[in-house]
Order: C-alpha cells, then sequence, then structure tokens
C-alpha cells in the first residue's frame, strides 16, 4: 500500500527544505549580497595579525563592506575588499587595521580623504597605513621593561652599601618606634595619647552642641539674630551719616563739600610764609630772636652771673649766703621766738604797764 503525502505535507517538506538551503548559502556565501552593488578595491601591508576574510570594513566607525581574500603577494599582504557602491573611495583615502576592542577584534578601517580629492577608480589600491601589531607591542614592552630593568640593576648595584645602610637605620627606626621609644614610638604605642584626644573630641563635640544649641557668647552669636539687627540698624546710620556727609551737611559734610577751609587754610599758610620770611629777615621780635647774637651772648653773660652767684651762695659768702649756710640765725630766731612765748605767757597774768616792763625784760 503506497502511502501518498498530502498538500499540507508537501507544503511543510517545501519550506523546511529551503530554509536548510537558505543556511548553507548564508554560511557558505556570507557577504553575498542580493538587493546591494558593491565596488571591490585592494590594499597592501607588509604584515597583518589577526584579520580574516569576512572581517567588515568601516570608514568612520560605520559599516560600509568586507573583507573578501587576504593572500601574498609580490613580498606584501594583499587584501581585497567590498564596500557599498555610494561609499566616497578617494585616491587620499588610507586603510589601516584597527582593533574593535582590547580583546583582540580586527576590522579594516578606512580614513576619508580631502573633498577635492578626486574619485579612486573600483579596482584600485587604496595607500595604507601601518600599525603595530600586538606582537610588536609586546615586543616593544619587553624591550622597554629590560632596558628599565638594567638601568634599575645597575643602580642598585652601584648604591648596595648605602642601600643596605639605610634599610638597616629604617628597620632600627621601626624596632625603636614598636618599642615605645622616643616621641613617635609614644604616640603610637601610649594608650594616653588616644585618650586624651579622644577627650579633647567629646569636648569639641560638647563645645559644638552648646554652640548649637545658642549657649555662651559664640553660641548666641551663632543663633541669636540681635546681632545682625544691630549690624543692619549700625550699617543703616552709617548710611545715613555718609548721605548726610555727602550733602555737606554738619561740621564733618562742610569739611568735606565747603572750599572755605580750603581758602582759609590756605591763607593761613601764606601768612605762615610771610612771617618765616620776615623772621628770616630778620625783621621783628622773632627775626632779632632768631637772627640776632645779640640775645644769645647777653643770655650767655646772665647765665656766668648767675652760675657766679650761685657759687658765692653755695660757699656761705654774702647775706643770702649766711641765711641758707649758717646754723647761727637758726638758732638765734629759735631763741628770740622762745622768749616772745614766755614775755606772752607773763602778760596774761599781769596789767599793761607790767606786760609792758615783762616784753622789754624778756627782749633786752
Amino acid at each position: 500500500m503506497s502511502m501518498r503525502l498530502s498538500t499540507e505535507a508537501k507544503v511543510g517538506l517545501f519550506f523546511l527544505a529551503t530554509l536548510v538551503a537558505l543556511g548553507v548559502m548564508t554560511e557558505l556565501v556570507e557577504d553575498w549580497s542580493l538587493f546591494s552593488r558593491q565596488a571591490s578595491y585592494r590594499a597592501y601591508f607588509d604584515s597583518i595579525v589577526g584579520l580574516n576574510p569576512g572581517d567588515p570594513v568601516r570608514m568612520a566607525g560605520v559599516d560600509v563592506g568586507k573583507v573578501k581574500s587576504i593572500r601574498i603577494e609580490n613580498g606584501q599582504v594583499r587584501i581585497d575588499f567590498a564596500v557599498d557602491a555610494d561609499t566616497r573611495m578617494q585616491i587620499d583615502t588610507m586603510a589601516e587595521i584597527r582593533r574593535t576592542n582590547l580583546l583582540g577584534g580586527l576590522y579594516l578601517g578606512l580614513d576619508f580623504g580631502r573633498p577635492d580629492s578626486p574619485l579612486l577608480p573600483p579596482g584600485g589600491a587604496v595607500p595604507t597605513r601601518s600599525t603595530p601589531s600586538i606582537d610588536e607591542a609586546i615586543a616593544n614592552f619587553n624591550r622597554n621593561q629590560e632596558r628599565v630593568l638594567g638601568q634599575l640593576g645597575n643602580i642598585i648595584e652601584k648604591n648596595q652599601q648605602p642601600l643596605a645602610e639605610g634599610l638597616s637605620r629604617l628597620e632600627s627606626i621601626l624596632s625603636k618606634i614598636d618599642q615605645g621609644q622616643g616621641t613617635l614610638g609614644k604616640l603610637v604605642n601610649d594608650p594616653a595619647l588616644y585618650g586624651e584626644l579622644s577627650t579633647s573630641v567629646n569636648r569639641f563635640g560638647a563645645l559644638v552642641e552648646r554652640i548649637d544649641q545658642g549657649q555662651g557668647t559664640l553660641g548666641k552669636l551663632a543663633r541669636d539674630d540681635t546681632l545682625y539687627r544691630n549690624l543692619s540698624a549700625t550699617a543703616g546710620s552709617l548710611k545715613s551719616i555718609t548721605a548726610s556727609i555727602d550733602r555737606g551737611e554738619g561740621s564733618l559734610g562742610k569739611l568735606l563739600r565747603d572750599d572755605g577751609l580750603y581758602l582759609q587754610a590756605v591763607t593761613a599758610l601764606k601768612q605762615v610764609g610771610q612771617v618765616a620770611a620776615k623772621a628770616n629777615r630778620g625783621e621783628g621780635s622773632l627775626g632779632k630772636l632768631v637772627n640776632d647774637d645779640g640775645l644769645y651772648l647777653e643770655t650767655s653773660k646772665a647765665m656766668t652771673h648767675l652760675r657766679s652767684i650761685a657759687e658765692k651762695i653755695d660757699q656761705g659768702g654774702g647775706t643770702l649766703g649766711k641765711l641758707i649756710n649758717d646754723d647761727q640765725l637758726y638758732t638765734d630766731t629759735n631763741r628770740t621766738l622762745k622768749k616772745v612765748e614766755k614775755a606772752v605767757d607773763g602778760m596774761s597774768d599781769s596789767g599793761p604797764i607790767s606786760a609792758l616792763g615783762v616784753v622789754t625784760g624778756t627782749l633786752f
């Protein structure tokens, strides 16, 4: 009994076969475009590492084509690639192998040429610019590393003894610090510093809290707006005063705005100048005092006489000298005063005639 396929089964099998064929064509002819026109070009490099057929071709980061083939030609690597027909390829467009990321993805990058440069016909060779490969970068890094490490080794070898002494001293210093010796050792090992620091922090926190609560002078300055109002009122008063001064009101305003004071000052200075000129010419009493030597000579003579008189008085000469230096006058005066005192006492006990006799007898 022959098995006949239904129409639905035939349609399903056809659809499945079409999908398989499409997948095979996509795999084998990856860059075949059915509806787009492309132009082929070529580029030559000294070497390439990691670029494969089918990798993208990009201009300014935009995909415009794919790499067709890679082969050796006349000691160089030839890359054939195709780009969209509307891609503007010019004779100074540069081709360069670039990386999509640090993990190794590559693509063929194209740069714009100058706007006025002529177009490069399809099939032409695009100028190239070589870029260091990852192998060259690693080799350069190794060479630089060897050079740096070699120089560092030479420096260490030449300064081996000073470095050893420095490390020994550093070890000694660290040992002393660890043992609590010296100021730094005490700072590191002594818990008293931590306690003092903690106490200081707590006090500072308490101080800030008091200030925040408006306690004390600083707290009132921070929380109370009375100072602000007073300052604002003072600023207003100063503004009013300066406005009055600027208008010429008051004594200070007149000093600043009125020219009378300036004119009086100029006049006074002129008069002072005239007086100084007269004095310099020897006119008037002041001029004579300044310019005439006679006053000086007379003053000098008078001082000489005064000095001579003072010397005589100090030596006990003359009446004034005896009054100052001789004690006899003091003694006689004292004796006379005692006699007068006795006479006054006697007068109080006798009559006028008797009192006169008592005085006469007492004094003489």
